[in-house]
């Protein structure tokens, strides 16, 4: 069975820095009162909008957050090529603000304990691996928040049969301590444990956050010996607030979405607490915008705060954006 190593970026783009141009200050002082003096990794201070500090979590789930990069016109993707990056990297006004919006997604990736990942994404990009890949995040990370080399990959399936098991996500060498599991349904992990050459640890399914209380679950901070496949809900249908409740027992405190598709289903759900939406002033026309499949109605929706934004150049703005839930429009007849 073959094994891979993870990347690194030898460099980072020289003009990285972004220009604050708001920030929500009482927002921003709520945050940090609600961090309980976490300490902001120190290029957040020197290269980002603000010191990026998170709050803690409840008991029930962990915070949740998600980056993504749109184009001037609302789009996540070319119609001729989904592959959302390029909106970035496509942008030849400003080719280092490309640079800098995936140094943004390495600087979330180095505060989190654990990525959702859809299995689509990983269908789409076969040999790309979800995880921090500049050097100086991650020693800051280990340094200063003491968390372990990289967040834990959780690969999120339906039922399992999308999941494509020679990806490069499964065979990284033990030596990198990158750890992965997968989130299914019950189906699911029946699935995985038949289709799979991978060794798997099942765990559940759990129906209960009593069953999860009482579970021998995998510790974070330890390593995998097997890939977990957490099971909840029933048949082929997996149980969101039970997945995210039992990653929060196995200590995950901050999780980052990296699935657009299940980005949206947390937003549905109102799960999602900050989007960090990322607009490369590019047009890009088509059909393909995140949310295309959970469409809400003008009298209810999620509402957002803006905590931050910065520009690069005259070609991108960084937000950071506080979801707020249930703000209901007083009905106007048209």
């Amino acid at each position: 069975m073959k094994t891979v190593r993870l990347s690194y970026l030898d460099t980072v783009p020289e003009d990285r820095k972004i220009v604050a141009i708001y920030r929500n200050t009482p927002l921003l002082e709520d945050f940090e009162r609600r961090a309980q003096e976490a300490q902001p990794l120190p290029d957040s201070v020197n290269y980002y909008t603000t010191p990026l500090v998170f709050p803690k979590p409840g008991a029930d789930r962990p915070y949740l957050i998600s980056s993504i990069v749109l184009s001037a016109d609302g789009k996540m993707a070319f119609q001729d090529n989904p592959v959302g990056p390029l909106i970035a990297k496509c942008n030849a006004l400003d080719p280092d603000g490309g640079a800098c919006d995936f140094w943004c997604l390495n600087l979330l990736r180095a505060y989190a304990d654990g990525l959702l990942i859809g299995a689509n994404t990983l269908n789409r990009e076969s040999a790309y691996i979800n995880h921090c890949m500049d050097r100086e995040l991650v020693a800051q990370r280990k340094k200063v928040l003491q968390k372990p080399d990289q967040p834990c990959q959780v690969v999120v399936s339906l039922d399992g049969t999308d999941i494509p098991f020679s990806h490069d996500t499964f065979s990284v060498d033990p030596a990198e301590r990158l750890k992965v599991m997968i989130a299914t349904s019950p189906e699911g992990g029946a699935f995985v444990q038949s289709h799979s050459p991978h060794v798997h640890r099942l765990l559940g399914p759990f129906t209960t956050k009593e069953e999860i209380l009482k579970a021998d679950l995998p510790d974070l901070h330890g390593g995998f010996s097997e890939i977990p496949v957490l099971m909840t809900g029933a048949g082929a249908e997996p149980d969101m607030q039970l997945m995210l409740y039992a990653l929060r027992k196995m200590g995950m405190e901050l999780v980052s979405a990296e699935s657009p598709t299940y980005c949206s289903a947390l937003l549905d759900a109102g799960y999602l607490d900050e989007y960090f939406v990322t607009y490369s002033m590019v047009y890009s026309g088509g059909t393909i915008s995140p949310g295309a499949a959970f469409p809400k109605s003008w009298k209810s929706h999620p509402h957002s705060r803006l905590v931050s934004v910065g520009l690069h150049r005259q070609n991108f703005l960084f937000t950071r954006q506080c979801i707020q839930y249930c703000a209901v429009v007083p009905y106007i007849d048209y």
